[in-house]
Parts: structure tokens; C-alpha cells; sequence
């Protein structure tokens, strides 16, 4: 017997069982990412769009371990997360930028909006220093707020350049854990 009777290309026959599922959830899906786009139909439907060509594409990765439904709100919960961080990356023109970046941003060329996000930007990685132990602090303070080259901070601590350096590393991953910790939503490449 035939195990394609309608003389089907074999890929048409692979993705059909996701056809089927797709008539099933669409509109169920189309209510679950409308609901966490807070209504906007056109977010909503882009959203839906990308959600279902990454479901097809990663269709022959579905392990049946969890509903159908339940595997395709998950990619809409990613593809949801992705969408809002686009958005914020085209209204900005930072968006968790370096301790670098910050310190080096002249204020005078940005927006009023953009001045203020930067300030409180400021405020918040100020505010998650200052859980450090005083000598990290120091040093990412001496370098990112004073802009001290490496050898102007050995030479006030006593120290060498590359013990200087390590500790800036180790201070910039403890800030990182703690920003991480504080304020994720941040946390992209900073520190």
C-alpha cells in the first residue's frame, strides 16, 4: 500500500501534521499573543507571523513532551520578547550600552528623552556600584566616572597595571552579577 496516496512530496507529507495543528490553534494563539501585546492588533500580528514560521521551521524539533499549544505559546513568549526588544533598540539609541559607552556619551548631542534615560542609566549602575566592596567600587569609579587611564589608577593605589586590570575585571563581572540580580531588564553587553 501507498504510504503516500496522494503522490505528495515527502517534505509536504513531514509538515502536514503541522497544518493540521495550525488549524487547531490559530485563533487561540492569535487571543494568547493579543493579550500579552496588550491589545495592539498590528504588534499582535506580527508577533503571530514570526511565531509560526519559527514553529515551522523547528517543527521536526517538537518532542511531544509538553501540548502542542503549550510548545507553540512558549516561541510566542520568545518571539514577544523579541519584538518589544527591537522596538526599544529603534527608539534608542542605546540600550544597555558599556561602562565604556556611558562614561563617554556627551550629553549635549542627545535628545531630552535620550538625556534623561541616560541619567537614570547613570543612577541605576551608581546605585548597584555602591554594593561593591569599597576597593571594586573604587577602581570602577576611578576609571568609568574620573576616566583615569589604568597607570593613574595603579599609581594611586600602589599597585601595578596588570593588577589594576584584573581587579577592574573582576569588579565589572561582580557589577554585572549585581546589576543582573537588581535591574535585568538592563543587562544586554553592559559591563
Amino acid at each position: 500500500m501507498d504510504k503516500n496516496p496522494q503522490n505528495l512530496p515527502r517534505k509536504s507529507l513531514k509538515y502536514r501534521g503541522f497544518e493540521l495543528a495550525y488549524k487547531t490553534f490559530a485563533k487561540p494563539l492569535m487571543r494568547f499573543i493579543i493579550k500579552r501585546m496588550h491589545g495592539d492588533m498590528e504588534a499582535a500580528e506580527e508577533v503571530f507571523s514570526r511565531t509560526v514560521v519559527s514553529a515551522l521551521k523547528g517543527y521536526h524539533t517538537f518532542e511531544h513532551k509538553s501540548k502542542f499549544f503549550t510548545w507553540i505559546c512558549k516561541i510566542a513568549l520568545n518571539k514577544t520578547a523579541d519584538y518589544y526588544r527591537e522596538l526599544i533598540n529603534q527608539k534608542s539609541k542605546f540600550v544597555a550600552p558599556s561602562l565604556e559607552f556611558i562614561s563617554r556619551l556627551p550629553s549635549s548631542k542627545l535628545s531630552p528623552e535620550e538625556e534623561l534615560a541616560l541619567k537614570q542609566l547613570k543612577s541605576t549602575v551608581y546605585e548597584c556600584l555602591m554594593l561593591l566592596p569599597k576597593e571594586k567600587r573604587k577602581i570602577l569609579y576611578l576609571r568609568y566616572w574620573k576616566n583615569l587611564t589604568l597607570q593613574n589608577i595603579a599609581q594611586i593605589m600602589g599597585s601595578t597595571e596588570r593588577s589594576v586590570e584584573g581587579k577592574m575585571y573582576r569588579a565589572k563581572k561582580e557589577l554585572r552579577e549585581i546589576i543582573l540580580q537588581k535591574h535585568p531588564d538592563l543587562v544586554y553587553s553592559l559591563v
